[in-house]
């Protein structure tokens, strides 16, 4: 099967929330991202098509880093008592807005080449 992906996914390891306009939010998994994307891991459906406001909390050198992205759920499916789904980016990050984000993904393309 073809390879579909604009950007080479690699893996993070990051707990995340979905902001809602309410200022409520959902606890989310990111087990993998890229400059366009994310899969992420949540206990409510993501429904596709929907526009959402993620804010990653990841690792990056030993230091916890905190980066906000936004996108539309391409996909979502039920994976045992929860939902797995890719979003993309309404925007491919950038140094100005996604410094650490963006620093990490490099670091790790770098590994896979």
């Amino acid at each position: 099967m073809a390879e579909k992906r604009k950007f080479l996914r690699v893996s993070i390891k990051s707990v995340a929330e979905i902001i809602y306009p309410n200022e409520e939010f959902a606890q989310a998994y990111v087990g993998g991202i890229s400059r366009g994307g994310l899969e992420m891991y949540t206990q409510v459906e993501m429904i596709s098509g929907g526009i959402h406001t993620v804010r990653l909390h990841f690792l990056f050198q030993g230091e916890e880093k905190m980066e906000t992205v936004r996108g539309k759920i391409k996909w979502s499916a039920s994976f045992k008592n929860a939902f797995i789904s890719g979003m993309e980016f309404t925007s491919i990050l950038n140094a100005t807005e996604h410094t650490g984000l963006l620093l990490f993904i490099e670091q790790a393309e770098a590994f896979y080449k």
